[in-house]
């Protein structure tokens, strides 16, 4: 499946950062990773801002698409939408897909601190959803911060885990909730 233009846009700005630094993050650069002229990025973003809004929610639409499905594969277990958040981050670890939740997040961190809002809804929705399935709540805090600190040690290549130690640990979760929900 070949990606829209804006998808390609954002794969150029996450190149932007992951190889020259947040600093270089311009709408220059992203264009010329993009490879095409500042005034076709202009045509798709009217600002940096922009497009960091928009690598953000396309992000969190990405996440969403996965949890749905995985939500419809766990429909009779228990706890289906917390299971599903567990095998959404395992299955975007897996395919790679963190470059552009990482780069969004931390773009956001660094330019406009309110851009982090949508994330900070979708945080608040897992914990409501969560809490609906989970008695306990420390438990679903543990499973949240753990698939959490997996992408935040992938972001700031922080001793990221290997394939293999991500998946035994968050199988490792799946056993808690199993034994917990």
């Amino acid at each position: 499946m070949s990606k829209t233009k804006k998808e390609q846009i954002f794969d150029a700005a996450a190149r932007t950062i992951l190889e020259e630094g947040l600093s270089q993050l311009t709408l220059q650069q992203v264009a010329e990773h993009a490879h095409m002229t500042k005034a076709g990025l202009l045509y798709h973003f009217a600002s940096k801002e922009e497009l960091i809004q928009k690598m953000n929610e396309h992000a969190i639409l990405c996440f969403r698409q996965q949890l749905k499905t995985y939500q419809e594969t766990y429909k009779y277990e228990k706890a289906p939408y917390v299971h599903a958040y567990i095998s959404a981050t395992l299955h975007d670890l897996d395919h790679q897909n963190t470059t552009q939740l990482c780069t969004s997040m931390l773009a956001t961190m660094s330019f406009d601190e309110t851009l982090l809002n949508p994330w900070r809804d979708f945080y608040a929705e897992f914990k409501a959803k969560a809490a609906e399935e989970i008695n306990d709540p420390a438990l679903s805090h543990l499973i949240r911060l753990a698939c959490d600190g997996i992408w935040f040690s992938e972001m700031f290549q922080l001793e990221p885990l290997n394939r293999e130690e991500k998946t035994l640990l968050l199988h490792r979760i799946l056993h808690l909730l199993e034994e917990g929900a």
